[in-house]
């Protein structure tokens, strides 16, 4: 489950993004589906941040998600720091 990886780095959520996740019943291969065949939002987000909506039926589910170095795995990853729907 915590092997999904976009671009080449791990996603890991953070405790704030997972709860989102599990409340939309969502799971990290939805997020790396939204990242890899997503557009881009319209708004602007600071630099090294990315976020990705996707549409599917009348929803649409984006993700934001920013590079960040993790202690635990000592890796780079994309850290999800919030996933939604509206």
């Amino acid at each position: 489950m915590f092997d999904v990886r976009y671009e080449g780095l791990r996603i890991a959520p953070s405790y704030a993004a997972m709860r989102e996740l599990m409340q939309e019943g969502m799971s990290l291969e939805d997020v790396k589906t939204i990242l890899e065949e997503g557009f881009d939002a319209p708004r602007k987000r600071k630099r090294g941040t990315q976020e990705k909506w996707l549409h599917i039926g009348k929803k649409t589910y984006n993700a934001v998600v920013v590079k960040d170095y993790n202690e635990v795995l000592q890796e780079e990853v994309w850290l999800l720091t919030h996933f939604g729907k509206f």
